[in-house]
Parts: C-alpha cells; structure tokens; sequence
C-alpha cells in the first residue's frame, strides 16, 4: 500500500511540475528520512547523497518542520545554514550537476510525514514562483491522503532482511530493470548483481524475478 502510494505521488507531481528526477520518502519519529522511492534519480547520486551528506542538507525533515512553510525551495533553505555546512553541501550538488532542488513535506497534526524532493539538473532553470505555488496547492492534497497511512517504522516491511545493497536491488528490480541496467546503475559488475540477485532469490524463495518482486511489494 504504501509503495503504491509513494509512486502515484511521484508520478502526481511530475506531471504538475517537471523535474529531471524525484524522491518519495517517509519521516520517522527523529525527523529522519526513510523508505525511499526514487523516479529517474541514478542510483549512485543517492547512496552518495546518504553515506556523505544527508546530514549536511539544509532540506532534512528536521530542518524543514515549519507546517506553515511546507514548501521549501534549498536557496532559502541555505541561507539558514552554517556556512561549513553550506560549502560541503554545496561541493555534493557541483559533484552531481544539481541546479536547484526543492521540497514538499506534508504533516499530520503538525508532524512532519513523508516529503517529496524534487531535483533539477543540467540545462534546466531553477523553481520559479509560480511552480512553488503549484508546489504547494499539490501539498494541501498530500497533507489530507497522509493522514489515511499506517503508522510505519524504518525497520518494517520486507527489505528489512535485506541487507542495504540487496535493497537497493530489489527496488530497482520493481521497476523493471535488467541486469546490464542493474550494474550501470549501481556500478557494479554482472557477476555481482548475479550474486545478489541468488541471495534475493534464496532468502525469499522466488523462482523468477516477477515472483521476487510480487513477494517484496505486494
């Protein structure tokens, strides 16, 4: 239900306001970001993203609990920060050709829930005021279908078995990528994805890769 749901608000949003790629994403208790769903966003730039700088990210749930202000566009964001701060977070965007980001969290009782990030690169300009006002109309929406979610914690679910790679495998499995697509993504070699996909396959006891996946997100 709630991959489902993450996807469609992916694909919602995409369509109102473009983007070259996309993040979904839960809030848990510690205002700290979990469950991740991406959309055209490679996954090298978000293991990178997670082992180096989340922490660093003027747009964490944490920072960006104001219910009144629930779009935030990141140069506002880094005008908060820290200048240390600022210049690492800085260094990941030069190193992965972001232009702008913005985020859209929604609450529940004036708690922050799930967010929705979306990127911009290349040739593209940033988010202009027009777009952060449809930004926002899209939030209201979000704000009242969040409140209808089960309760749900980092460690639930059927990839908590997993370990973090084979995670990563199964959600881009979900979306249908072969194992030449796998490795170019996750920069591994084939005979790597291989081993992964035998452990996936094991420890759920699939037989293909369309029952592995039926198994994972039902």
């Amino acid at each position: 239900m709630h991959d489902d749901f993450g996807l469609h608000c992916l694909h919602a949003f995409s369509r109102v306001v473009p983007a070259s790629c996309f993040a979904f994403y839960r809030v848990d208790p510690q205002l700290r970001a979990h469950d991740f769903q991406l959309l055209r966003m490679d996954a090298r730039t978000h293991r990178d993203y997670l082992d180096h700088y989340r922490d660093f990210d003027p747009l964490q749930p944490a920072l960006c609990r104001d219910e009144r202000r629930a779009v935030v566009p990141l140069r506002e964001a880094m005008a908060r920060q820290a200048r240390d701060s600022q210049r690492i977070y800085q260094g990941f965007l030069a190193r992965h050709g972001i232009r702008d980001v913005v985020e859209v969290i929604a609450h529940d009782h004036q708690r922050p829930v799930v967010g929705i990030s979306l990127l911009r690169t290349g040739k593209l300009s940033p988010f202009d005021a027009e777009e952060l006002q449809r930004l926002d109309g899209l939030r209201g929406l979000l704000d009242l279908a969040v409140r209808q979610l089960p309760e749900a914690s980092p460690e639930s679910g059927a990839l908590a078995a997993f370990t973090p790679r084979e995670q990563e495998i199964a959600l881009l499995l979900r979306e249908g990528l072969c194992n030449k697509d796998l490795a170019r993504q996750l920069d591994l070699g084939l005979a790597t994805v291989k081993t992964h996909l035998i452990h996936l396959f094991r420890k759920t006891g699939a037989r293909s890769r369309t029952e592995l996946v039926r198994r994972l997100f039902p």
